[in-house]
């Protein structure tokens, strides 16, 4: 009996190593992302970015793009996430409004094992910074906890506007 414990064990150890070790390969080519500003998400900058969704396709900002939703920690993301799920699938595109995702943080193994699944059944395009270097232009230490709405006019910001809540957020996108 315990020598099949210990098989069963080793090979669930086996299977585990398989999965991080599969799990932890990047599955974003890194080439041709990029994101910039002239000096971060305030009113007066400059921001481009082209970003791969949750399917990998690339998106860039355009310049008949009205709002950007920016959110750099999960629980700020699922706040967003939760309010779209409830939304019809052209809820975004209708009102020329983007999300970009920071999940830099996350582990490529959680990342590619939980994550990407979830984001996948989504009805709608979550644009993601996967790269530290990408969210650096963009990401504020102090509001790296909130929701930040960004309004543009020709990619130049006019506003910006913090959320912590549903509430909030829903003021900020109208």
């Amino acid at each position: 009996m315990l020598k099949k414990m210990m098989i069963l064990a080793l090979s669930l150890l086996v299977i585990i190593a398989a999965l991080v070790a599969f799990g932890s390969k990047e599955i974003f080519d890194k080439q041709g992302y990029l994101a910039k500003s002239t000096n971060g998400l305030i009113v007066g900058s400059n921001i481009d970015f082209a970003l791969p969704d949750q399917h990998n396709e690339i998106h860039s900002l355009k310049n008949d793009t009205k709002k950007v939703i920016f959110v750099f920690s999960k629980g700020m993301g699922h706040v967003v996430k939760n309010y779209l799920a409830a939304q019809s699938a052209d809820f975004l595109p209708s009102k020329n409004m983007l999300f970009v995702a920071d999940i830099s943080p996350m582990p490529i193994a959680i990342r590619n094992f939980m994550a990407m699944p979830d984001l996948k059944k989504s009805k709608y395009s979550v644009l993601l910074i996967f790269e530290p270097t990408l969210a650096k232009p963009l990401l504020d230490e102090k509001n790296k906890d909130k929701i930040i709405i960004a309004t543009l006019e020709n990619k130049k910001i006019t506003n910006v506007a913090y959320a912590v809540n549903e509430k909030e957020f829903l003021e900020a996108i109208k």
